[in-house]
């Protein structure tokens, strides 16, 4: 079997994207990835099996490109049609699915421009505390989270992100009153447990509290145990290597360990979380129903291949929902159509009303069980 490649550049500025669909022979997966200014931003995967026919395969490829291609011009394209707009909410959940895919500089702005509308909004500081933190801009990922926690100080996912960001700027002392207090809020809090053990061990390298000195192992282990039963996925063979150097006193590699495992779990979370921008893209009214059928059946073949796979399942559902929606939307235009022609149609006025009555509703079902995932 061949091993085929497509490239598409999309300059913008002073920003040059590039889309670039492989076929990796090796893992069996058609895999895209995406790149800014020749850094890799994301990648995703649509695996095959391997009897797949060449024909298939080619085709396969293409349309996978196709998708990822249609998706960043629309996502560039939305940028600038939603800070037109100024609606605060739709500008932060584009400036999420932005976000997710790493592309911090558009996010960025849609959530300024979101809180300047929206004075109170804290999701939007939020959000926008994470951007600043994942760009490296520390002191304004600490402003911002200290806003969203000033506008909802009960809320323990703001307080362990103000807390992460007092630690990136070398303020051990109060992340640990952070994370502290977020557990206060939630005492299954699995990532406040973690950030603190790395706060105890970074702060007895800084030498900042003398007071969090005392019994660093044992105060360290203890939450960490209790981060491990929560969620056992932190336990990795990294995480293993990190207790082992604090048992030996290498705190340095200790920490830069545990640092490592937090963030390889964040970037797990963020692959679950791209689709947000897929979805976002099949809930744009620029979306046609050619590329939904299109994705449908590529889902629904590669499910015969890989019975197994569930996300395909998943997805597969979300596209039948999204195409539901936009036949039901094809009707409406079409009772509107049969009215302009012959306005006296009573049947076409009253299958309108209804028709739109319940695209609304349909609509918002669909939004409604997509914001149950993200």
């Amino acid at each position: 079997m061949e091993s085929y490649k497509l490239d598409s550049k999309i300059v913008e500025e002073d920003k040059e994207y590039l889309i670039q669909t492989i076929n990796d022979l090796n893992e069996g997966v058609i895999r895209t990835s995406f790149f800014l200014n020749g850094e890799l931003l994301d990648s995703k995967i649509v695996p095959h099996g391997g009897d797949i026919a060449e024909a298939d395969l080619l085709n396969l490829i293409k349309i996978t490109h196709s998708d990822k291609k249609l998706e960043l011009e629309y996502l560039l394209k939305s940028f600038k049609d939603v800070i037109s707009d100024g609606k605060a909410e739709v500008m932060f959940h584009l400036g999420s699915a932005l976000f997710y895919r790493r592309m911090f500089s558009h996010a960025r702005q849609l959530f300024q421009a979101a809180i300047k509308i929206k004075h109170d909004y804290h999701e939007g500081y939020f959000l926008l505390a994470q951007t600043e933190l994942a760009s490296g801009r520390i002191d304004a990922a600490v402003k911002a989270a200290i806003k969203a926690v000033e506008l909802q100080s009960q809320y323990a996912d703001y307080r362990n992100l103000l807390g992460e960001a007092y630690l990136a700027a070398g303020s051990c002392k109060r992340a640990v009153i952070e994370f502290e207090e977020a557990i206060k809020q939630n005492i299954y809090y699995a990532d406040a447990y973690f950030n603190l053990a790395i706060a105890y061990i970074l702060n007895a390298i800084n030498r900042e509290d003398f007071e969090m000195y005392p019994d660093l192992a044992g105060r360290t282990s203890d939450v960490l145990k209790k981060a491990i039963l929560i969620n056992p996925n932190y336990k990795t063979s990294i995480y293993d290597e990190a207790v082992a150097c604090l048992s030996s006193g290498d705190l340095k590699r200790a920490c830069m360990l545990l640092k490592t495992v937090r963030e390889e779990k964040k970037e797990i979370a963020r692959q679950a979380r791209t689709s947000h921008s897929d979805r976002f893209l099949l809930l744009a009214d620029g979306i046609s129903q050619k590329s939904v059928a299109e994705r449908i059946d590529n889902l629904e073949k590669e499910i015969n291949r890989n019975p197994g796979y569930v996300d395909l399942y998943n997805e597969l559902a979300y596209c039948y929902l999204f195409q539901s929606r936009l036949g039901w939307q094809k009707g409406v235009e079409f009772f509107k159509k049969a009215l302009e022609i012959n306005p006296q149609m009573p049947e076409s006025r009253r299958s309108l009303e209804l028709a739109e009555e319940y695209f609304l509703k349909l609509n918002d079902t669909i939004c409604d069980i997509t914001d149950k995932h993200f």
